[in-house]
């Protein structure tokens, strides 16, 4: 009884297994998302998922979170729905930045700030998870690892690719070419100490070295009984679907004019983009100007439950024509289980999960010849759509939100077993 009274215990079920969560009473988890913003006087979490997959995890039973904030007039509303406050999480603010080059160097003039509410931070959590690259994330790591508090990193994209996006011209350009790769040496340095996670093979490769391994990590929150096996379809495909932000470096623009191209041969052809961003209202213009309405719809921001699962659930072929800067999208992982044949680009940590013609097609980023080419042969061929699903349907079952749970609630067990947090 007394080993019982430790705990509080989660029970999540699927198909093949049950897992038992056991959550310490009293241990705290400190949260810093750089990422964060506020709107309409509350403070308001962009990336949702992220933050709502580490508190299912049941580490803690207090959870605070160290956020960013940005003036409301400089961030899309529509983008920012999920209320903080309303998840039970203790808010520490901090400054808010517009963008990577604009943080670093802001932060000498903030640093007073930053290391006040990392010192509140630390003091309210016994383990601490920082999501990477982020210059702020650094004081918020020295003070952890001073005080000998574990921590858990994420690194969440690649840095040095960010600089070469198309909205830096000039002198920004090489403001934020020096930037990123500061942040870089900084984010490598960082994963010396404590358990580093990253989103795809690319970042593995970038950032493991024998001494100092890293993990991968897909942050969903897809439950394995939630997977939707593939669907046998004949004759031709029409329903085509993107999700992600619309900005650049998304390749948004080709993948128009593809489906521009195409509804030459297949004038039933129907994309819909779900997304939000500054790009949004260039690309209505952009399918607007072509009189592709009736081909292309632009649905602007989807709540991520209902409205997007049914998108998945209508799609016949999911195609994401990233050209710059990708760690592994999350959206691949919700196509695959929703038993779509997915199309994507050889970019970042893509293929290393997607092989070419297995579970799903890959093509150069930013030709625009290949991507006609690679949906042009989907949307003739069933069985190609059918096998391509059902491989990805297989690969998706490996690492749905059971298994990256178990994954990490075993490394916190071999790397902070005081912590008493157990698989």
């Amino acid at each position: 009884m007394a080993f019982l009274d430790l705990y509080n215990s989660q029970r999540l079920t699927s198909d093949h297994h049950t897992i038992e969560f056991r959550v310490k009473q009293g241990l705290r988890l400190g949260i810093y998302l750089h990422d964060r913003y506020r709107g309409g006087g509350n403070f308001t979490v962009s990336n949702s998922e992220s933050l709502n997959f580490i508190k299912r995890l049941k580490l803690a039973e207090q959870i605070s979170l160290a956020v960013s904030v940005t003036p409301i007039q400089d961030i899309d509303r529509g983008n920012y729905r999920v209320v903080a406050e309303e998840l039970g999480i203790n808010l520490l603010p901090l400054p808010g930045w517009r963008s990577l080059a604009e943080s670093l160097t802001s932060i000498p003039f903030s640093l007073s700030r930053i290391l006040k509410t990392a010192r509140n931070l630390l003091a309210k959590s016994d383990i601490l998870w920082l999501r990477l690259p982020s210059g702020v994330a650094f004081f918020f790591w020295w003070l952890a690892k001073k005080q000998n508090k574990p921590v858990i990193m994420h690194v969440s994209g690649n840095v040095l690719i960010v600089a070469r996006s198309q909205k830096y011209k000039g002198l920004r350009r090489l403001t934020a070419r020096l930037a990123s790769f500061t942040l870089h040496l900084l984010t490598r340095w960082m994963s010396r100490y404590g358990i580093t996670l990253v989103s795809g093979g690319e970042l593995e490769k970038l950032f493991s070295t024998p001494l100092h391994p890293v993990y991968q990590l897909d942050d969903i929150l897809l439950s394995e009984k939630k997977l939707l096996p593939p669907k046998r379809t004949k004759g031709e495909a029409k329903d085509l679907l993107f999700v992600g932000r619309f900005d650049h470096g998304k390749g948004i623009e080709l993948l128009i004019q593809a489906i521009e191209d195409l509804r030459v041969d297949f004038p039933g052809i129907r994309l819909r983009m779900a997304g939000d961003g500054p790009l949004l209202e260039p690309m209505q213009r952009f399918v607007a100007e072509r009189n592709l309405e009736k081909n292309v719809r632009i649905l602007g921001f989807v709540p991520a439950t209902g409205p997007l699962e049914r998108l998945y659930k209508e799609a016949d072929i999911f195609v994401l024509p990233s050209d710059k800067g990708e760690g592994f999208p999350r959206v691949i992982l919700e196509a695959w289980g929703s038993g779509l044949p997915v199309l994507a680009t050889r970019l970042g940590g893509i293929p290393y999960k997607i092989h070419h013609d297995k579970n799903g097609l890959l093509v150069t980023p930013g030709s625009r010849k290949e991507l006609f080419n690679a949906l042009h042969r989907l949307i003739q061929d069933g069985n190609l759509r059918y096998r391509l699903a059902k491989g990805g349907y297989e690969t998706i079952r490996s690492l749905t939100f059971e298994h990256q749970a178990r994954r990490i609630r075993e490394l916190l067990h071999r790397y902070y077993p005081h912590l008493g947090v157990h698989p």
